[in-house]
């Protein structure tokens, strides 16, 4: 009887183990992900701001995550939550929007006008 319960324990901890490590493996593949599609967009001074994954939540093949955006020089961030699809084993970015129905731009002061006279956080490209 001994014998029986010490192979059922051991097989339900290698069960949890496994699990354990597909959702850090998942995690990580996730932020490689937002980080591959950061450093993709040639309009982002990614040198200018740190950014934190603050949450990731994985359904199956569908996940979403928050990251927060802090400015380095200054008091200025915002947190974006971006939504992925598992695909071929790769996580990938169908959309993006800042969290909390903020706007895009957050509370990052201070702006400056772009050339359509509206007022964009400091360094901000051009919006045309």
């Amino acid at each position: 009887m001994n014998r029986r319960t010490l192979i059922c324990t051991t097989i339900i901890l290698l069960a949890v183990a496994a699990g354990c490590k597909k959702q850090a493996n998942d995690q990580d593949a996730i932020r490689a992900s937002i980080d591959k599609h950061l450093n993709g967009r040639a309009d982002l001074n990614l040198s200018a701001m740190d950014r934190e994954v603050k949450q990731v939540s994985v359904n199956g093949d569908h996940a979403t995550a928050q990251v927060e955006f802090r400015l380095k020089q200054g008091s200025g961030s915002m947190q974006v939550e971006y939504v992925l699809e598992r695909k071929g084993g790769e996580w990938t970015i169908t959309n993006s929007q800042p969290a909390g129905g903020q706007s895009p731009h957050g509370s990052m002061p201070p702006t400056t006008p772009d050339s359509g006279g509206n007022s964009m956080p400091q360094g901000h490209p051009p919006v045309n």
